[in-house]
């Protein structure tokens, strides 16, 4: 049920809830105290334990992290602490708390399961009640209490549908974002490329041929003030020709992708986990790269999401001597042994591998989910 806690406003009911349970148990624990009856009942020392039973129950499945085994148990205990309260005191109230339980079952299983836990709650209870003579306050709360169970497995569904949505949303949003970024970055290398091919083509070649002109004039212009300025100019052409190579150089050098901006442009799009991002400043990757990596990525994050509910989640960036790697991991709950792959991590592999690259997803006790992305400096498309 700890999972439940990423949803919307569900921290009203985890209040709500131990609100309930205090109280169903204060008259009981004020008539205990003071020797009183409920329905001319004396309330037994015994009903203390099943009582602190079900609010501990109650309160580690709300809001710890736990296995779905373990949740499960803890709902079935809840139950059983009812059921055992209702067989030591015939009080119709304690229906009420089978609300609790509903709820956190709705927000775990599907409408049809949330629904059969109930009818079997329901009549597990009704039947600890069979021997006890009906009577308009106990239709009213029992009744109550069926329609409240009903009640919150809808509205429990509807909150996880709206949950759902907005994910799916958030997703689809960080995925446009970083293809804006590819494609402003995308934009930028084309500009650059045509920038640099026209310096290269048309000023390099004309500046080339003035020089060789320069060149033929020196040779031919006699000693004098004349000759002195064809060489001057000579001199300043190839200073020219060698400054417009230096720009072409430098160009052609920034061709390459901006990794960390898209990969920040990524984090940025995503409300939770928390995503940060740790790009090494020598990275240098091609746009074919850096779209492989960027598809890793939010893989990586739409794994954490899902089924890691994790915190944060780092993406790390380094590279060595034969290529770069890209580091995923996140500080949530999973599985002892690595995930199956998917289509999504099946596709990420064979993108890689066309590159040239690896990839490795590993899960153990420390980490969640690791992805561990590597793509060679030079892949066999661009080499």
């Amino acid at each position: 049920m700890g999972n439940a806690l990423k949803y919307q406003h569900h921290w009203i009911f985890c209040l709500a809830a131990l609100g309930a349970w205090l109280t169903v148990g204060y008259p009981l624990l004020e008539a205990y105290q003071n020797g009183r009856t409920i329905h001319s009942t004396p309330v037994p020392v015994m009903l203390l334990w099943p009582f602190l039973t079900f609010g501990a129950a109650v309160a580690a499945s709300i809001i710890l992290k736990l296995p779905k085994a373990i949740h499960w148990t803890l709902l079935a205990v809840q139950v059983g602490a009812v059921v055992t309260m209702a067989g030591l005191l015939q009080y119709a109230t304690f229906s009420v708390l089978l609300v609790t339980i509903a709820w956190q079952v709705a927000m775990t299983a599907s409408p049809a399961r949330a629904l059969l836990w109930v009818g079997a709650q329901t009549l597990a209870i009704v039947a600890t009640f069979a021997n006890l003579e009906t009577n308009f306050e106990f239709c009213f709360i029992f009744g109550l209490s069926v329609a409240l169970q009903l009640f919150v497995v809808f509205t429990a569904h509807s909150l996880r549908t709206e949950a759902e949505t907005a994910r799916a949303l958030a997703q689809t949003n960080q995925e446009l974002r970083s293809a804006q970024a590819l494609m402003a970055t995308s934009v930028r290398n084309a500009e650059r490329l045509r920038i640099s091919r026209e310096l290269h083509d048309a000023w390099g070649h004309e500046l080339t041929a003035l020089g060789l002109q320069l060149e033929i004039a020196s040779h031919v212009t006699e000693t004098g003030p004349a000759r002195d300025h064809v060489v001057q100019a000579q001199t300043l052409s190839r200073a020219l020709l060698g400054k417009v190579r230096d720009v072409v150089s430098h160009l052609r050098e920034e061709e390459r992708c901006d990794l960390q901006n898209a990969l920040k442009a990524l984090a940025q799009s995503v409300p939770a986990p928390a995503v940060h991002v740790d790009v090494a400043s020598d990275i240098r990757v091609t746009a074919d790269q850096a779209h492989a990596f960027m598809r890793c990525a939010q893989e990586a994050i739409t794994n954490t999401v899902r089924h890691a509910d994790a915190s944060n989640l780092w993406l790390q960036v380094t590279t060595d001597e034969k290529g770069v790697r890209l580091i995923a991991r996140n500080d949530g709950t999973g599985p002892a042994s690595a995930p199956s792959e998917g289509s999504g991590l099946t596709g990420m592999r064979e993108r890689l591998e066309n590159l040239g690259g690896r990839l490795a997803v590993r899960a153990g006790d420390d980490l969640a989910f690791t992805l561990d992305a590597w793509l060679p400096l030079r892949s066999p498309l661009t080499a």
